[in-house]
């Protein structure tokens, strides 16, 4: 556990309830798991009621439990490497159960989503991207993964669209391009987003609009962002799987596809170029 959170909880133990130290003392022992945990299966976990784990959370100085879950992620995953991450992972599963977390715990971040707010989010993003001139993508690292699916999708849908995932010098080369009426769109879902915050921020400067997609509240971006598109992610330990940003991608793509009668349409020209030169 980073040692940041140890300590808050160490401030307050002597202050705790019988109760109240269950619940400290298994997130102490068991940093990992409960940033994938609901308020009730740390409860269960700890042999408390779903009450005390609220009230230990307010007395730690968040609203709610959902607020001190949302914190130890970031701790967490802000401060292991890639390796480490995927060492964790591998010590909290065996061989034999590794698809089976897999799927329990990305099934959990679909039975907590909140569809109908995920809907909005992804049609006024829908409407964002049809209204817009070009479209420029961002993901570094994993996070290059849902937007390449998403990329590649929009230019087959006959939406000029410019997928970049590099940093440094060369990163401008894609943001000198934005102009009025362009949209950006970013997929965060790491400890520092620099380029990202550059990208948005030009965006912005010149007229045109972001869309953000992230599993955190980073406040920083949310502020540039004209839509913001959260979930929550999947994963083995402290490793986070990119299935559920893929889906999202997936989701958004459909919502624009169902705007867009030339998206169905530029497919059909491409099927008719393919046969027209054998290459069904």
């Amino acid at each position: 556990m980073n040692s940041e959170y140890r300590k808050k909880i160490q401030r307050v133990y002597s202050r705790l309830t019988r109760s109240q130290r269950k619940v400290a003392e298994f997130i102490i022992d068991n940093p990992s798991k409960i940033t994938l945990m609901s308020a009730d299966q740390l409860a269960k976990a700890s042999g408390v009621g779903e009450a005390t784990v609220i009230r230990f959370a307010r007395i730690l100085g968040y609203k709610g439990y959902s607020d001190m879950k949302a914190e130890f992620q970031r701790a967490l995953i802000n401060n292991l490497t890639s390796s480490k991450k995927v060492e964790e992972g591998l010590k909290s599963v065996s061989s034999e159960t590794v698809l089976d977390e897999l799927l329990k715990t990305h099934i959990a971040v679909f039975q907590n989503m909140n569809v109908a707010e995920l809907t909005r989010s992804l049609k006024n993003a829908a409407k964002i991207i049809f209204e817009a001139n070009d479209v420029y993508v961002f993901g570094e690292g994993a996070a290059l993964v849902p937007a390449m699916e998403l990329s590649f999708w929009l230019n087959r849908f006959g939406k000029k669209t410019w997928l970049f995932g590099t940093t440094g010098r060369s990163f401008f080369e894609h943001v000198v391009n934005i102009r009025k009426n362009d949209v950006s769109i970013g997929f965060a879902y790491r400890k520092i987003n620099f380029e990202l915050r550059i990208l948005f921020s030009e965006t912005r400067k010149r007229g045109g609009k972001n869309i953000l997609f992230t599993d955190q509240a980073l406040n920083q971006l949310c502020e540039l962002a004209d839509e913001i598109i959260v979930t929550d992610r999947g994963g083995i330990g402290s490793y986070r799987s990119m299935a559920i940003p893929v889906i999202m991608s997936d989701a958004l793509l459909f919502e624009f596809a169902a705007i867009s009668e030339a998206s169905l349409e530029n497919l059909r020209n491409l099927e008719r170029i393919r046969r027209e030169y054998g290459y069904e």
